[in-house]
């Protein structure tokens, strides 16, 4: 890959070790719950639902409804069977809150992260994130701030709060690439899922490169693919 210039990573689960923060504010969340369910006379042992709510909260991810304000009332009625009550929009933002605030104070980077983004700069790459909206505007730019990575990246784009198509669409990721200077032939993409960054990296005619987190079906088959960060100095 001679003519790349542009290295454009994603985000959550590829740079930042994301599921750590979920995973705390799973924790903070499930009793914020349980209180508001008890101040409405309906006593649960939430603990007892917890892998069915981890499981519906990662496929409402999946699904690209980021806005967490409604996940709350879909659990009630989807994984605890409780159709009959609804959070009330003030109650839902306040869950969100703790979830956010919870996932930012935990979210940590992958071992790795600094070393080959010092690495690649050293090779003169630009670099650039595309990261999808968190489902409130600004949100994943408070995050973004948060972030030590900041001070290496030449650009950035949210799908879905910067253009209003998310990923796989090819608009961020082609928009990203223009703005930068590059075409589609200079520019690859490092992500995590297939199903987002892979398929859009490809159909915007980039190269692409799938850094293997999770064990998620590989379709499109990415040209490259790495276990770890550190592995794109053998590549780049």
């Amino acid at each position: 890959m001679n003519e790349i210039k542009l290295v454009i990573f994603d985000f959550d689960q590829t740079l930042v070790d994301s599921p750590k923060g979920f995973d705390a504010a799973f924790i903070e969340i499930k009793p914020e719950i349980e209180i508001l369910l008890q101040n409405r006379g309906v006593k649960i042992n939430i603990e007892d639902y917890s892998d069915a709510l981890r499981q519906r909260m990662r496929e409402l991810d999946v699904q690209k409804i980021y806005n967490r304000d409604l996940w709350w009332n879909r659990l009630l009625t989807e994984v605890l069977k409780i159709g009959t009550i609804q959070f009330t929009p003030e109650e839902c933002s306040h869950l969100t809150s703790i979830y956010w605030n919870t996932t930012i104070e935990n979210t940590e980077l992958y071992p790795d992260t600094l070393e080959i983004l010092d690495f690649l700069k050293s090779k003169n790459y630009k670099l650039a994130l595309l990261t999808d909206t968190d489902g409130i505007p600004g949100l994943k730019k408070v995050r973004l701030d948060k972030s030590p990575i900041l001070s290496y990246i030449d650009g950035i784009m949210i799908a879905g709060d910067d253009v209003p198509q998310v990923k796989p669409d090819p608009t961020p990721f082609l928009q990203l690439a223009s703005q930068l200077g590059t075409t589609p032939s200079e520019v690859v993409m490092v992500g995590d899922k297939p199903f987002t960054d892979i398929k859009g990296g490809k159909a915007a005619g980039f190269h692409t490169i799938l850094i293997l987190r999770e064990n998620w079906q590989v379709d499109p088959i990415p040209d490259f693919q790495i276990r770890a960060l550190v592995e794109l100095k053998n590549l780049l």
